[in-house]
């Protein structure tokens, strides 16, 4: 290559690069602006729907759309024969592309022709010719992005504290993943429990777990928070507190020697129990004959009791006869069997407090997030009446106002049965919204079978129909046109719940069948 095609090369490539750069300087301004459009719909959306710390979000927006737009455009280098264009566009004629098409070529013309695009390139102030200073319009739509964005900081957000409160549940309920992750583990490696318990309770943690994660807005955290409550429940119940452990920390403390042990086993300190009931065979040793023969009658008499537990009975039983005998010489398998045996069940225990420690937890979340949903919600509906009535309609737990038109004239008395439904006036009404979001303690309304088959009386009424008189209802215990009570039905799902229970417990029924009516009561519930 001759040094004219050397020099000629040179040049391109440094207005190649100064055009690189204004190519990246550009790009930065254009995925700002991108990202402060995005960062301005964000504050806006905030105002009405809760995001938690917008502003942090946008400037991670932001931060994000000018490194990507650096690393884009960095990695874009223009070529040569792209400068070149951009060369003769400033009023070299195509001489730059005629020269670089013909470099390596030493022909007259070709010399010739080259030997003139240097000359004129290197007259040529390409530096003042292209800038580096970004495109002044895409500036300006930046700075006006900007500025409304910083304005917007400075408005009132009434949606901020409930992000912070919808964040902060979140949290939590991302801390009881965790927790039920722990908990998956220690049931796996609990040897207390068959392969099929420990997959059906592996399972109902996993669909916990899933349950959290999934929820994503406020009715679906607090119907997954319901419902895990529920699964947490079921869970331990297969944990059910062991009595016979209650039984053994009582027989224990009753000896000084043993003392030590009961604490342990209260405060399910299995570690230190373990390493403990390893060095009490030398203090076995060291009682008097009184102290092992009444130590002895405690021991049979509670291996009597915790014949539910054959290993266990059998190892209190053994160390027993041992303890009356007198041959205290090798009590190393009993010992090992007790220690195997109260470690699986405070193992068991540990778990079930494990499980009810969660279930508190998550309890005392949904009723925060059960309060924060029914704070400020108290609507009522005025209804006024046709013909000059006037009709009224309270409803708790309603959004806003509520209106509408109550027909009839005059109003009614009810002077039936204390425990008859009341029967309106015949002027009142009652507003609802749809979607109004129920209160904790407000159910819908059931009919309960009280006074179906009875035999009625005639209702006296006075005044005439339109006239607006006063007009006179009684129903009596035994009315046919009164069909029962109407009650809330969670005054007696409970009942319904019971009897459904007794019969799973009772009836041939698969444990998938069992976990769908338990299910469903449960579903009734929330």
């Amino acid at each position: 290559m001759s040094p004219t095609d050397k020099e000629l090369i040179k040049i391109i490539r440094r207005i190649r690069d100064r055009l690189h750069a204004a190519f990246i300087i550009n790009s930065i301004v254009l995925g700002l602006g991108f990202a402060l459009c995005i960062g301005l719909g964000l504050a806006v959306a905030a105002r009405f729907i809760p995001i938690y710390n917008v502003y942090l979000m946008i400037f991670k927006i932001v931060a994000a759309a000018v490194l990507a737009a650096f690393l884009y455009s960095a990695f874009k280098t223009p070529r040569n024969d792209y400068a070149a264009l951009r060369v003769d566009s400033l009023g070299l004629q195509e001489r730059t592309v005629t020269a670089l098409e013909l470099i390596g070529s030493q022909s007259a013309i070709a010399v010739l022709e080259k030997n003139d695009a240097l000359m004129h390139l290197k007259g040529l102030d390409y530096k003042k010719k292209i800038t580096l200073k970004p495109n002044k319009r895409y500036l300006l739509i930046c700075f006006i992005l900007a500025a409304a964005l910083l304005l917007s900081g400075f408005i009132p957000n009434p949606m901020a504290k409930r992000a912070e409160e919808l964040h902060s549940l979140k949290e939590k309920i991302a801390e009881q993943q965790k927790k039920a992750d722990k908990l998956v583990e220690r049931v796996k490696s609990n040897p207390k429990l068959s392969e099929e318990q420990k997959r059906e309770l592996e399972t109902k943690l996993l669909e916990l777990k899933s349950e959290l994660k999934s929820a994503e807005d406020e009715k679906e955290i607090k119907k997954a928070l319901g419902k895990t409550e529920k699964k947490l429940e079921y869970i331990k119940e297969k944990f059910a507190t062991s009595e016979d452990l209650k039984k053994i920390a009582d027989v224990l403390s009753r000896n000084e020697m043993t003392k030590a042990l009961a604490d342990m086993i209260k405060n399910s300190d299995e570690k230190a129990f373990k390493e403990s009931i390893r060095k009490i065979a030398e203090a076995l040793r060291g009682l008097s004959a009184v102290e092992k023969q009444k130590l002895a009658e405690e021991l049979s008499k509670l291996a009597q009791e915790i014949k539910s537990n054959p290993e266990l009975s059998r190892a209190f039983a053994g160390l027993a006869e041992k303890l009356a005998s007198g041959e205290l010489g090798d009590i190393s398998r009993e010992l090992d069997e007790l220690s195997e045996s109260i470690s699986e069940l405070m193992e068991n225990e540990s778990i079930r407090n494990a499980i009810s420690e969660l279930a508190k937890e998550l309890g005392a979340a949904n009723i925060s997030q059960r309060g924060q949903d029914g704070a400020g919600h108290q609507g009522q509906g005025n209804i006024p009446g046709n013909n000059g009535q006037q009709g009224q309609g309270n409803q708790p737990g309603g959004n806003g106002q509520g209106s509408g038109r109550g027909g009839g004239a005059g109003s009614g008395t009810d002077m039936g049965n204390e425990n008859q439904a009341p029967i309106p006036p015949a002027g009142s009404g009652i507003s609802k919204k749809n979607d109004s979001v129920k209160k904790d303690g407000e159910y819908e309304k059931i009919f309960t079978p009280q006074t179906l088959g009875g035999d009625g009386e005639t209702s006296n009424l006075s005044g005439n129909k339109g006239t607006g008189g006063n007009v006179e209802q009684v129903i009596t215990d035994k009315s046919r046109t009164v069909r029962g009570t109407s009650v809330p039905y969670n005054q007696v799902v409970g009942q319904y719940k019971s009897r459904a229970m007794e019969s799973l417990n009772t009836s041939d029924i698969p444990p998938g069948m069992k976990d769908m009516v338990r299910e469903y009561f449960t579903s009734l519930e929330e």
